[in-house]
């Protein structure tokens, strides 16, 4: 077993939920849901709107939420079964 299957071994023993949390929306849905903020602040803006009024708006905030769980859960979920094939392959186990 290679250091990329025990490493993969590891955090599926952690289940998928915390994967999802930790991988998915933290990690891959924060960066994302930042960068659609800072390109809103630019193309999204009302053209009156100053830079506090577009962040203190609650739909700015609704937004991010929305972006980065979404995002994250769902380049999550693809991460995790493109991960378990390769590993079950890997080890040599069955498809299910």
């Amino acid at each position: 077993m290679s250091d990329y299957d025990a490493a993969w071994a590891e955090k599926r023993k952690a289940g998928i939920g915390r994967y999802l949390l930790w991988n998915g929306v933290i990690m891959l849905g924060g960066p994302f849901a930042l960068t659609m903020q800072v390109v809103g602040v630019f193309l999204f803006r009302e053209e009156n709107q100053t830079f506090t009024e577009y962040f203190s708006s609650s739909r700015t905030w609704i937004t991010f939420f929305l972006h980065g769980t979404l995002f994250g859960l769902t380049i999550g979920l693809i991460n995790w079964f493109r991960n378990e094939r390769a590993f079950k392959t890997a080890v040599g186990s069955p498809r299910e």
